[in-house]
């Protein structure tokens, strides 16, 4: 037997091209093969996993005194011969069946990295071998590679994620671009085939789009830059619907399972078993992240166990074709766009539409239980738990929309979220949604009539009144044909709206009177509290201060009694109002600071935009007239990102007009301009921090670092005790999906992804 030559190996692959970007997971990666002794690099197919761990090696200082051993089994196709190829890249020489016992004696006393690339096709040989090597050779580091870990024991995981991505909505110069490395490797790659390329002012933004499309894979990305010859970066961004048949034809040299997209995740494919390539094909019906749950009713049946879903999800996972992330304490996952064009592509016609309709049921039936949960404590906290959803309920309409015989459905499943848009403020988008939707809906019935009426609603927030004016016409019809109580209710509650926007307060405290008893006849609670809360504005601001309070008092009663907390806030906010305008200015302040309590009780993170500018009202009336300024530049940008036509709101904007003026005259123009812009500036959690109350700081001041509410703070603290959130829940007196969407609220404002993360910044946030 020979032994391993006494000269270093460090035979690592040669790259033409610069290695760009990866600075932080090369440091990391080289932290933990310091600590561990195997390390498997996984990823996805085409994330970079090879060059990085050639990139690591390669830059590693103090290097092992034995040198680095490349082993690349990419090509290798026989489980037996991995002990064989290992020995073959040291230079040993042995009898055929004693390979491994050859490699481990050769290996025992040496100090030396040992490299397994490619892992994934001979997973349980490479397991094998790594582990023989690791107990027999005590100063032997073994890195693998592959979409799958080994699954031995001791093994330390290092994911690889795709490189960071732009969001083409939010960038806004080329500068921008540079902190994502992403772009850095497309500039690179594409100035290697046309030396002219930069990235401008003028082109930024196609390649924000193009860098995204790509799903931030470096094979991706070389693929793509390879076109650059005969395709402009907008050209390419366009085309990228096909990217598996876009992206080919890099260099000869490179494996051939690595010269087309399509070839890297054919290789994936094959790996898995067929009840995983069945489950991986359904679940690229999914449009952004999906959960457990809406897993296994989309993907079961048909060949698949419900029941086995949980552990094809898990294969997919290990095989690195699902991307796994936690969220509010359950795990979410998300396939990479390549990969989810490949799994459509593997269902026929029929399955395709199966599996569709199967995704619209999933989401229908959540959609159906935000409706079922109006006016309990349950509500908000559904609407917050759908929120990372917001992709696939598009999806599910979208497919009502473009089935035939499904528009119907798409309507029901559209109205079920209506507290689901308001919460959100995603009124213009779910009046588009409508306003498409009823034009293929059945004529007539008690969801269209609803649907007419919610589109009503959304048009009134844009000042579309006329509009309004003629679907309320349209339901009044359809209500009064069916003789439906409830729906004539609702649709005097609209009208009523209506006559607040067209500047008639006396008028809709008429109708709103009307329809309190209407919706009280029927035995309809939410209804009932929904008109007292305009009942209640409409009557103070028409002259009757002292009747609008009473039912708005009425109103929070019954809330309590009915367990309504979200139309406790609009209770609320109809008093601040009523108060700043006709009370005294402690008795606003006070009612001001119960909305915010009740605001953070329920879990909101934004408030309605004249719930914003009452506040201004308030602080104006208590002579803080800076903070009333920054307050209404607040409002203004709260109006454009809600999609609000302020001005609109007659009956609200003429006593609003009447305090902005009153602040305006007090400071004078141009402090009320620097403040007023101060505010405008604010991001929404720093803007709404500021309207609590949170912290006077300047609005010019740089952000507070610590982002939460107090109750927020409060919650956790108690996470750091490492509470469930069924004990959070007993330990403050609130319902446990309100502490789900506290906790969900934490990890989205602080950038993390699970409690351990939440708990170590409590925890450093008291050693502060």
């Amino acid at each position: 037997m020979a032994a391993v030559s006494e000269s270093r190996v460090d035979a690592l692959p040669v790259w033409r091209t610069s290695y760009v970007g990866r600075c932080r997971e090369v440091t990391e990666l080289r932290t933990l093969l310091g600590t561990a002794r195997l390390v498997t690099v996984v990823g996805p197919p085409g994330v970079g996993k090879t060059r990085l761990a050639v990139q690591m090696v390669a830059e590693r200082a103090g290097k092992p005194p034995d040198g680095v051993a490349f082993v690349g089994l990419a090509e290798l196709t026989d489980a037996a011969l991995v002990a064989n190829a290992v020995g073959v890249t040291l230079g040993l020489r042995g009898q055929a069946g004693s390979e491994e016992r050859t490699l481990l004696a050769a290996l025992r006393e040496r100090r030396m990295v040992l490299v397994l690339d490619n892992c994934e096709h001979l997973i349980d040989a490479c397991a094998r071998v790594a582990t023989a090597v690791v107990r027999a050779c005590p100063q032997v580091v073994v890195l693998a590679t592959s979409r799958q870990p080994l699954g031995v024991a001791g093994e330390q995981l290092f994911p690889l994620s795709p490189l960071a991505v732009p969001d083409p909505d939010s960038v806004g110069s080329a500068g921008e671009l540079q902190a994502y490395d992403a772009v850095s490797l497309l500039a690179d790659r594409m100035q290697l085939i046309l030396p002219s390329f930069a990235i401008t002012e003028d082109n930024y933004a196609d390649v924000a789009r193009l860098s995204q499309g790509l799903d931030g894979l470096p094979l991706a990305i070389e693929l793509a830059a390879v076109r650059v010859r005969s395709l402009s970066v907008r050209q390419l961004s366009d085309r990228l619907a096909g990217r598996l048949s876009l992206l080919t034809g890099v260099a000869r040299t490179a494996p051939q399972r690595q010269r087309t997209l399509r070839g890297t995740v054919d290789w994936s494919y094959q790996l898995c078993t067929p009840e995983e390539r069945l489950v991986w094909a359904r679940a690229s019906v999914f449009s952004g992240s999906f959960d457990l749950d809406a897993a296994e009713r989309v993907c079961g049946g048909d060949g698949v166990e419900p029941a086995a879903v949980v552990d094809l999800i898990g294969g997919l996972v290990d095989k690195s074709v699902l991307a796994v992330q936690e969220h509010a304490g359950e795990n979410r996952y998300r396939m990479l766009e390549s990969l989810r064009e490949y799994g459509r592509e593997q269902l026929s016609t029929d399955e395709s539409l199966r599996a569709r309709r199967r995704h619209r049921d999933c989401y229908a039936a959540r959609a159906g239980r935000v409706r079922a949960a109006e006016g309990s404590l349950d509500t908000v906290a559904l609407c917050h738990q759908l929120r990372p959803d917001h992709p696939n309920l598009r999806a599910a309409i979208e497919f009502c929309l473009r089935t035939p015989d499904e528009a119907d459905a798409g309507l029901a499943m559209t109205t079920d979220l209506h507290l689901y848009w308001q919460m959100w403020r995603l009124l213009a988008e779910a009046r588009t949604w409508l306003d498409r939707l009823l034009s293929n809906a059945s004529p007539g019935g008690p969801r269209r009539c609803l649907a007419l009426l919610y589109s009503a609603d959304y048009c009134l927030h844009e000042g579309a009144l006329q509009r309004c004016a003629e679907l309320v016409a349209e339901a009044n019809g359809i209500a009064a044909r069916l003789a439906d109580g409830s729906l004539m209710a609702r649709a005097e509650l609209t009208a009523g709206s209506l006559a607040e926007c067209q500047g008639e307060p006396r008028r809709a405290a008429g109708i709103f009177s009307t329809a309190v008893a209407g919706f009280r006849k029927v035995g309809n609670r939410r209804g009932e509290l929904v008109a007292l809360i305009h009942h209640g504005w409409s009557t103070g601001f028409s002259g009757d201060p002292d009747g609008g309070r009473a039912l708005l008092r009425e109103g929070l009663a019954r809330s309590t009694e009915y367990g309504d907390l979200y139309a406790r806030l609009y209770l609320l906010a109809g008093l601040v109002m009523i108060e700043a305008e006709f009370g005294a200015a402690a008795t606003a302040a006070r009612h001001l600071q119960d909305l915010v309590a009740a605001t953070e009780e329920a879990g909101l993170d934004r408030w309605d935009v004249e719930w914003l500018s009452s506040a201004g009202w308030v602080a104006g009336r208590l002579g803080e007239h800076a903070r009333a300024a920054t307050l209404y530049g607040i409002t203004e940008t709260a109006c454009r990102i809600q999609g609000i036509a302020l001005h609109t709101l007659a009956a609200f904007e003429t006593p609003n007009a009447r305090h902005v003026q009153c602040t305006r005259e007090a400071l004078g123009v141009h402090e009320f301009e620097k403040h007023f812009t101060a505010g405008a500036a604010m991001s929404e959690g720093d803007a709404l921090r500021y309207a609590f109350g949170v912290t006077d700081t300047p609005a010019s001041a740089p952000a507070d670092p610590d982002p939460l509410t107090r109750r927020q703070r409060e919650i956790a603290e108690l996470v750091r005790q490492g509470l469930t959130n069924r004990q959070i829940a007993r330990r403050l007196a609130i319902s446990l999906r309100t502490a789900e969407t506290h906790v969900a609220h934490i990890t989205t404002k602080l950038g993390f992804t699970n409690r351990a993360q939440i708990a170590a910044w409590a925890a450093r946030r008291q050693i502060r």
